[in-house]
């Protein structure tokens, strides 16, 4: 009779008997110790991290995201989901402001107008030449 490692076979098991209880010691640590379990119990966690990060990354956090969905996997996602979003960077200063600030509080710029030709700068810089 092959022993399973459960709760019932300890249960079940003769206390007084120290090569049963080997055995079944034997049977839970070669259970624990399965390489596939392993594999499974990694990619699992690493499922998790991904997923938080793309979650993260809508909110601007995909670090924390990430972080979360590690350490608590789809309950890490749902904590990252109602999360607040970073507050917004100034283009020109790299401080960060409130979300509705239309002004930046540490050098005054607009904030709108400095993202609006933040990006048009950047699209500019990409797109090279207009002759090519």
């Amino acid at each position: 009779m092959a022993l399973e490692c459960s709760l019932d076979a300890l249960s079940t098991i003769d206390a007084s008997d120290p090569e049963a209880l080997q055995a079944l010691l034997q049977t839970c640590n070669n259970a624990l110790l399965d390489p596939m379990l392993w594999v499974w119990a990694i990619g699992l966690t690493v499922v998790c991290a991904v997923v938080g990060a793309f979650i993260g990354h809508a909110k601007g956090r995909w670090v924390s995201g990430m972080i979360w969905g590690l350490a608590l996997g789809p309950i890490g996602w749902v904590v990252v989901a109602l999360s607040r979003a970073s507050p917004p960077k100034c283009p020109a200063c790299g401080l960060t402001n409130a979300a509705n600030a239309k002004f930046c509080g540490h050098c005054g710029i607009n904030l709108k107008v400095a993202a609006l030709n933040a990006d048009r700068a950047s699209l500019n810089r990409n797109s090279g030449p207009r002759g090519e």
